[in-house]
């Protein structure tokens, strides 16, 4: 019992941890849901804007991974903007079942199933068979929610390349150019230097970007851009 429950309160942790990256939603609500994103995303594809046709793709599919449409039509507007196909593991394909937020309560809501199971079982000994197996569903559960967590991590640390432009070897606009990045391509964020963001191409090139050509897949709240 010590150690499902020990196991359960690390999985809490980790699963906790893994979600409070999760993207904040933005008010009113309504403005920032998966078909609201997909028909703006459509809008600016047909306008002839990638870069935020791409954006708005990959916001959508961060809340609705597993949504065909999404999926088809930000294939497309890559392939008519000459960008290489996205690739991705496995993992990262597989474990993405639903938005983000839905997956952490259900991994809370697993986890205490499990917890209640496992202190119940203890008075109730006639019935500790049935109550193991609940608490193994319910560690299931929060099991999913976390691998989903693991495989959403990457997409909640992207951005969107909002113009042409490069990266260059130190955080400065004086600093030698290492290679270029087309509008509308997506690439990882990594450290911050004033007013340039450390940036990995899919290629997993390294350079210094210039923070106003990016826009985060995941939207800054307010109070953090302050």
């Amino acid at each position: 019992l010590r150690l499902a429950s020990c196991t359960a309160l690390a999985m809490l942790l980790l699963c906790a941890g893994a979600m409070a990256a999760a993207p904040a939603s933005p008010t009113p609500a309504n403005e920032y849901s998966a078909p609201a994103l997909y028909n703006l995303a459509n809008a600016y594809a047909r306008q002839g804007k990638p870069a935020m046709a791409v954006l708005n793709y990959e916001r959508a599919r961060l809340l609705s991974p597993r949504d065909p449409d999404i999926r088809a039509n930000l294939r497309y507007v890559r392939e008519t903007s000459g960008l290489p196909a996205q690739s991705a593991s496995w993992f990262e394909r597989n474990a993405r079942i639903a938005a983000p937020n839905t997956m952490f309560w259900l991994g809370l809501a697993g986890l205490a199933v499990a917890a209640a199971s496992l202190l119940v079982g203890k008075r109730h000994p006639a019935h500790r068979f049935k109550l193991r197996a609940l608490a193994v569903a319910g560690l299931s559960l929060a099991g999913l929610s976390l691998c989903d967590a693991l495989a959403t991590w990457p997409a909640v640390h992207q951005a969107v390349v909002m113009q042409t432009t490069q990266a260059r070897v130190s955080p400065v606009t004086q600093a030698e150019p290492l290679f270029s990045l087309k509008e509308a391509q997506v690439v990882a964020m990594g450290a911050a230097s004033g007013e340039f963001v450390l940036v990995r191409s899919p290629e997993g090139r390294k350079g210094w970007v210039a923070r106003a050509d990016l826009e985060p897949v995941v939207p800054t709240p307010p109070a953090a851009s302050r």
